[in-house]
């Protein structure tokens, strides 16, 4: 990763001190906020972070610097210390010195004076891992891509001579029906690991992208039927147009004209779901043994990736769809099922150690947006489980 320079200015300079604070736990509320928010503005700044919990990481950088010995460092970089009780807080750095240092450097000799001083640090293989975050990249026809996350600040781009809003996490080609009188056009959303967004195609059609997830769709619809191809997990809400609409995934077709469902269809699951919510819908197999499903609401299909099977569920819908409400919802979830929708949103890899523990269930409801280790806690009074976070790998084993 390209590191972050160290600008002549006073943010950078209270990051330093928040991640410091934060892995001191010393954090003061309105600190962690602030922090969080520094975070989410871009995924440079997350990878930043994450270094910076490995303190393996910060003794090489400091280890770079050799040239600097202690007493230097602490004369040029740090001229000014207040201390509060067993708090030492940076409040004022050499303009001079800070237009040649990165924030590693500040971390790392930060927390180097703080070890001399006798104060614990936190080991940071216990360190929390921050929640996935609104983020796309958007892929077009010729190969293009654009970041279309907040921190880069697009709120507008024009691609085949038509304006696209990019407003509130949301891509927008509502409006551009009919713009396009060539050859059909597509272009690709991708979500990765750790993100999630929302898309409105050409005809009003609302689509919610959850985390590791492709969308290909055309520019603008024409012909007799609207097609789009998925990989990953989206919930639509499609618009009635008389022309039918139809979602491909590998293995499965849903054929609709108006209404909402879910589909998971990830390479790593099993099988493929379709979850109708309103509306009817005909899912069709790519197999000949799968046959087709007419479905209703308040139902869920589920496709055999390896068998080609299909069958129908009577389930709660408010399970499959929590996550666009930004909700997780376990209801008699088995661990290996739900270690794989932790491991994508919160861009970790997972391993649960023993096959006992794979096979134990949960029911809850947490909100998506918390840290992981709130979740894992949870899962600590409940089962007979313990953790050990080390940086982007988490450990499930069973409890001594």
């Amino acid at each position: 990763m390209k590191e972050i320079e160290c600008m002549l200015d006073e943010k950078n300079i209270k990051v330093a001190s928040w991640i410091v604070a934060r892995l001191q736990g010393e954090i003061r509320p309105e600190e962690e906020k602030a922090l969080e928010d520094w975070i989410a503005e871009s995924g440079e700044h997350r990878e930043f972070y994450e270094r910076m919990a490995d303190r393996e990481y910060v003794a090489k950088r400091l280890d770079e610097y050799k040239n600097y010995s202690l007493d230097t460092m602490r004369e040029r970089m740090l001229p000014s210390i207040r201390r509060e009780g067993k708090r030492t807080r940076v409040i004022r750095w050499s303009r001079r010195i800070a237009a040649i240092l990165i924030l590693p450097l500040v971390v790392g000799s930060v927390l180097l004076l703080r070890e001399q001083s006798g104060v614990e640090f936190k080991n940071p293989v216990t360190a929390d891992i921050l929640p996935g975050q609104e983020c796309a990249i958007l892929e077009m026809a010729d190969g293009w891509r654009v970041d279309l996350s907040s921190a880069c600040g697009i709120e507008s781009l024009q691609i085949e001579g038509i304006m696209l809003k990019n407003d509130s996490n949301v891509l927008s080609y509502e409006g551009v029906q009919g713009a396009i009188s060539d050859s059909l056009k597509f272009n690709t959303i991708i979500i990765p690991r750790g993100g999630e967004y929302r898309l409105t195609l050409a005809d009003g059609t609302q689509v919610w992208l959850n985390s590791q997830t492709r969308l290909r769709y055309p520019i603008t619809f024409s012909g007799d039927k609207r097609e789009v191809y998925l990989e990953g997990e989206a919930y639509f809400e499609v618009t009635r147009t008389g022309k039918m609409f139809e979602v491909h995934c590998k293995g499965m077709d849903v054929q609709v004209l108006g209404t909402s469902f879910n589909i998971m269809a990830y390479r790593d699951e099993p099988a493929i779901q379709t979850t109708l919510v309103n509306g009817r819908v005909q899912v069709n197999s790519e197999r000949e043994t799968g046959g087709s499903i007419v479905m209703e609401p308040g139902y869920q299909v589920q496709l055999d990736t390896l068998t080609g099977k299909m069958e129908m569920y009577e389930v709660n819908v408010a399970n499959f769809v929590g996550w666009k409400e930004k909700l997780f919802v376990f209801d008699d979830e088995n661990m290996e099922t739900m270690m794989r929708k932790l491991a994508r949103w919160y861009d970790v890899d997972i391993v649960i150690e023993s096959p006992e523990l794979r096979k134990s269930v949960f029911y809850g409801v947490i909100r998506k947006y918390e840290n992981i280790s709130k979740i894992l806690d949870m899962l600590k009074k409940t089962q007979n489980i313990d953790y050990v976070i080390e940086n982007k790998r988490i450990v499930i084993k069973e409890a001594r």
